[in-house]
């Protein structure tokens, strides 16, 4: 694992320098200052969205910014792979050249706080206030954007990373139904007849590590319940509770029911290997809807879905949303106009039609999304709302780091104990 972590973090580094020479940034310009003299006629993104469905999402937003400022000129200078820590590591290698990008994506709250720590995004508040943004939003998604009282990023939708998507030919062929309130004794049960019948159970695709760690997220949440959940981040509960032990030993099962090429295939290529037939279900955030829809699949018959199963209805949220820098900004007025774009009720539906979300604001007309984001609504307003661990929202950078290694490390071993252990002393040490 060390000996790849240096080589994605050389690989990105190297990305960072090809992308700085190719936009031509300074490390020395004063933020606020423009390399093309007005501040509005360039301006550069950097997201990790890159699959065939992300990709169109993002012209979304880039078509927009571009009708609202005619004549410019945008740079998608997207990273793939690693499920956006390439991304990440490429941006901290520009950050610390003092040569970042006008706007980047990341997911609020925990990951986001990060930046703000280091003195790496500016203070949106300002901007906040004059558009009224807080009262477009539901106050958790507000609140996520924050860190000690003020705004430092824009939400362009609300993700949920706990959907377990499914094959209806293959479970009808198994004789299985696949019910949330079975829980996730109902779901191996099923996943074993499906076994018996014939196919995979389950499609994973981990070669980017996030897939099997929102995975066991998922099991955890069902097994805790999202209160208990929450508390993992706060000390009061421990990863070596009891139902930390059985998710494991459950994650360890449903790993075991998996496709055995699971850690050389991608994200989204495993659940197009679900709606092919291949097997019966993929766990996979919602962004699969939008990737599903962009391999030509049909809902209700090339694939459904469900809420992860379990005791209650949880809704892990996955958070996306840009930033801009604190310091060396290239293009302050075009990254102003990128921001407040990204707020525009239409952009956010259009954007949430590609990509599988649901807009971020309350204004946006949702009746023309698919069934599953109509779905998706509903339960985002009445469910348990947490925030996602393997996608470093609900608490620190380094923690969610720790909890990652942590997971491949358990993907090899199957050592309960040595994971439990992990966790527990990273809780003490990382978690004050």
């Amino acid at each position: 694992m060390r000996v790849q972590n240096k080589l994605k973090i050389s690989m990105a580094v190297a990305a960072a320098a090809s992308l700085m020479t190719v936009t031509g940034c300074s490390a020395n310009q004063p933020a606020g200052s423009s390399t093309g003299g007005s501040g509005t006629d360039k301006l550069e993104i950097t997201s990790w969205w890159t699959s065939g469905s992300e990709a169109d999402a993002l012209n979304v937003l880039i078509d927009g910014v571009k009708k609202t400022s005619p004549g410019l000129s945008v740079d998608n200078a997207a990273v793939s792979g690693g499920g956006g820590a390439n991304a990440r590591q490429a941006l901290a290698a520009r950050l610390q050249a003092g040569s970042p990008p006008d706007s980047w994506q990341l997911h609020p709250a925990g990951q986001l706080k990060s930046y703000v720590d280091g003195g790496q995004v500016a203070d949106l508040t300002d901007l906040w206030t004059q558009n009224d943004w807080a009262s477009k939003l539901p106050k958790d998604v507000a609140e996520a954007q924050q860190v000690n009282g003020k705004y430092y990023t824009v939400p362009i939708g609300v993700h949920r990373g706990n959907v377990l998507w499914t094959n209806p030919a293959v479970l009808s062929k198994a004789n299985v139904k696949i019910d949330p309130a079975s829980g996730v004794d109902g779901l191996i049960t099923a996943l074993k007849q499906v076994q018996a019948s014939g196919t995979t159970p389950v499609c994973l695709g981990d070669k980017d590590i996030f897939a099997s760690a929102e995975l066991l997220e998922s099991i955890i949440m069902s097994r805790t319940g999202a209160e208990n959940y929450k508390k993992l981040f706060t000390n009061e509960y421990s990863f070596d509770a009891p139902e930390m032990k059985q998710a494991l030993e459950d994650y360890k099962t449903i790993l075991s029911l998996s496709n055995k090429d699971h850690s050389a295939i991608t994200w989204d290529e495993a659940v197009k290997k679900m709606a092919n037939g291949s097997c019966a279900v993929s766990l996979m955030g919602d962004w699969a809807y939008g990737e599903l829809l962009n391999a030509k699949k049909t809902p209700g018959k090339d694939f459904a879905w469900v809420t992860f199963p379990g005791k209650e209805d949880i809704f892990d949220y996955v958070g996306d949303g840009f930033s801009i820098p604190a310091n060396n900004i290239p293009h302050a007025d075009a990254a102003k106009a990128w921001l407040t774009t990204l707020m525009d009720p239409k952009i956010q539906t259009e954007f949430a039609a590609k990509k599988g979300s649901i807009p971020a604001v309350t204004n946006a007309d949702i009746s023309t999304l698919s069934q599953y984001q109509q779905e998706a609504a509903k339960s985002f307003a009445k469910a348990s709302v947490v925030s996602s661990l393997a996608h470093g929202q609900v608490t620190t950078a380094e923690f969610a780091q720790t909890y990652a290694d942590a997971v491949s490390t358990f993907n090899g071993s199957g050592n309960i104990d040595a994971f439990m252990a992990s966790m527990t002393q990273a809780q003490k040490t990382q978690l004050k």
